[in-house]
């Protein structure tokens, strides 16, 4: 697990913001939730919670958050509106849910919902909406765990192992681990490190970058 971004006493605020966001693009606007939450990393407002931006993680409401999603992606004024409840909705577990699993594991939204999207974490709403959160990161975790990463593919499409790839390659085997299982940023890496990732590989940068 990464160091988080923001600390632990924000992470309610920033869950439930991301519920309340991600329930008023459902149920109040009628949006498809694998749309909007594409609209929401495309937005760069992902980025802005991944990094811990306190106006993203703790400033704003979940209707802000959406209008702000939408009009960063569609280039038109939201007229804000009003909502002074909010069910606990399946949609809000899931935006709840994915801000934990984000903090928890530093992953980019973007990753997590490339293996996980919106209607798989919508099908484990019904046996996790009750459960301790270590039990959903327990689940994610595992749903992250069997989906490899592009660099674990193509170094077994090579017949090598870990070890093999960093010996061959000179880059640690601790940053391979990290990166195959995402726990790192491949596209955050060192040029260097990505060059010689591909020399080993036989193929092109662009071929191990997530």
């Amino acid at each position: 697990m990464k160091i988080p971004a923001y600390d632990s006493i924000y992470l309610s605020k920033a869950a439930r913001t991301m519920g309340n966001m991600l329930h008023d693009a459902v149920y109040v606007f009628e949006q498809d939730g694998d749309q909007f939450l594409h609209r929401f990393i495309q937005s760069d407002i992902a980025e802005q919670i991944e990094d811990g931006n306190p106006k993203y993680v703790a400033g704003h409401s979940g209707i802000e958050l959406y209008i702000e999603v939408e009009e960063r992606t569609s280039g038109k004024e939201i007229q804000p509106i009003l909502i002074e409840t909010y069910d606990r909705s399946d949609a809000y577990w899931v935006g709840w849910a994915l801000a934990h699993y984000q903090w928890y594991t530093g992953r980019r939204f973007k990753d997590i919902l490339e293996v996980v999207p919106y209607r798989d974490w919508m099908g484990l709403y019904k046996t996790l909406h009750e459960a301790d959160i270590r039990k959903v990161y327990d689940v994610l975790d595992a749903h992250m765990e069997d989906a490899d990463s592009k660099l674990k593919q193509i170094r077994k499409r090579c017949g090598l192992t870990q070890e093999e790839l960093a010996e061959i390659s000179g880059v640690s085997l601790n940053t391979i681990r990290a990166y195959e299982r995402r726990a790192k940023d491949i596209g955050k890496a060192q040029v260097d490190i990505l060059m010689k990732l591909a020399a080993a590989l036989k193929c092109e940068v662009v071929d191990i970058i997530e």
